[in-house]
């Protein structure tokens, strides 16, 4: 079995800028759809990638905000555990996602994702959670 060694440096800073990056982006979800609008714009690239159990893969921050609901207005996260490997940052969360109104689109969701980093700016969000767990209030 080989070890392999942390690079010498900036390894943990960087680990720490990546997960700091990812916490303040999700934070910055809310309480308006315009600061959803606001994060989505302030950190990602303009080429991001965004995967969803059961949704379309959407490429660039137009599709993404098309996926978005229209209403979203508050993303509440807990943070369960946070890892980070080269680019890439492991996120466990449970999360609330409320409308405009203060009613949930879903609510204690479980969620795993991956989010990887170019220049400061996340390229790639992939998230990971049980579709029939989702709770949701039924819409209009």
């Amino acid at each position: 079995m080989s070890v392999v060694e942390p690079e010498h440096g900036h390894s943990g800073e960087r680990a720490r800028d990546g997960e700091r990056l990812v916490r303040d982006f999700l934070a910055r979800m809310g309480p308006t759809p315009d600061d959803v609008r606001s994060a989505v714009e302030d950190f990602l690239t303009e080429d991001c990638v965004w995967e969803n159990p059961g949704s379309p893969l959407c490429r660039g921050k137009a599709q993404i905000m098309e996926l978005m609901p229209s209403d979203l207005a508050q993303l509440e996260v807990g943070f369960l555990h946070m890892a980070t490997t080269g680019e890439t940052v492991l996120a466990e969360r449970v999360e609330n996602m409320l409308r405009t109104d203060g009613s949930p689109i879903a609510k204690n969701l479980k969620v795993m994702a991956a989010f990887e980093i170019r220049d400061s700016r996340i390229s790639s969000w992939r998230d990971y959670f049980d579709i029939t767990n989702l709770i949701s209030e039924a819409g209009d």
